[in-house]
């Protein structure tokens, strides 16, 4: 094993997906924050729902990493990953992931209640044993990898009420159609790698993309309802700011969808589509967040 000077630590952070990791702690406050907003705030739940939900996510950023490092050797936009790099041996990266996961749910279930654990365990079993092997076997892994996307606002649902209420499976649904014109847009952009990696994604079994454009299209709709819903539940007043940013930031989505599912138009829509799909998420949750909350 090649380890260079100073980079074991940065490699053991890299192993778990700092990014998407980030989403999950983002969305579980969401749902926390969201639901019954004038209940008091609990610092100890909330705080073992953070932490809670970065460790159960990061370990399973790195049992991921561990499981397909083989296929991430023959894609060039993982190939330098802490495992294919020779930075890290994989049965070290697999006990760093399980011991994260394992402290994650257990701060989860035992800081918050019960069912925020199992649905924190539920999220990794779903991701690891569900997602992770479909990916290789049918390009429906994309629906199904939407569920453990979805699943962190209703765990914070649950850190805080210890029940799931409309808005937390408001939210789950949101997050649950959001995922995937988010990933046929990268999907788009990544058809060789993923090709070479043995995933069969939508646009490796098509590669023309327009099952990718149709599967975006018939998901973001539902999505646009599901915030509108929320709009209607929740915010009776057409000026409250969460209505605004919601439409605004919906069309824009919407209409680069619609720019995708354009035959002439979809390899140079897939990188904006994919931008717009991260930039979304936060800022509708944030204006929802701040909205209930003042």
């Amino acid at each position: 094993m090649s380890e260079r000077a100073g980079s074991l630590p940065a490699a053991y952070w890299e192993l778990t997906k700092p990014r998407l990791s980030f989403l999950s702690v983002l969305t579980s406050l969401a749902g926390y924050f969201c639901s019954a907003p004038a209940q008091p705030t609990d610092a100890r739940v909330l705080v073992s729902l953070a932490l809670g939900t970065a460790l159960a996510a990061g370990g399973c950023g790195a049992v991921n990493m561990w499981w397909e490092s083989d296929a991430d050797a023959k894609m060039e936009r993982t190939r330098n990953r802490p495992i294919p790099a020779g930075l890290i041996r994989p049965g070290a990266a697999l006990l760093f992931g399980l011991l994260l996961l394992v402290a994650g749910v257990g701060l989860v279930w035992f800081g918050a209640n019960p069912l925020a654990g199992v649905l924190t365990a539920a999220t990794a079993f779903s991701y690891l044993f569900l997602y992770t092997p479909l990916k290789t076997l049918t390009s429906w892994c994309t629906l199904v990898g939407s569920l453990p996307g979805a699943i962190p606002p209703i765990i914070g649902t649950a850190a805080k009420l210890g029940a799931i209420d409309r808005m937390g499976w408001l939210l789950f649904a949101l997050l649950f159609f959001w995922q995937v014109p988010h990933f046929m847009a990268l999907a788009v952009m990544c058809r060789e790698d993923y090709a070479r990696g043995g995933f069969k994604v939508a646009t490796v079994d098509d590669p023309s993309g327009r099952s990718a454009a149709t599967w975006a299209l018939a998901f973001i709709l539902p999505m646009i309802v599901v915030a509108g819903a929320i709009a209607t539940n929740f915010f009776p007043s057409w000026t409250s700011p969460y209505v605004w940013v919601s439409f605004l930031a919906g069309a824009w989505f919407f209409k680069l969808t619609l720019e995708f599912a354009l035959p002439q138009r979809r390899a140079a829509a897939a990188k904006p589509l994919f931008i717009a799909s991260i930039l979304y998420l936060p800022v509708v949750l944030l204006t929802l967040t701040l909205n209930r909350l003042f």
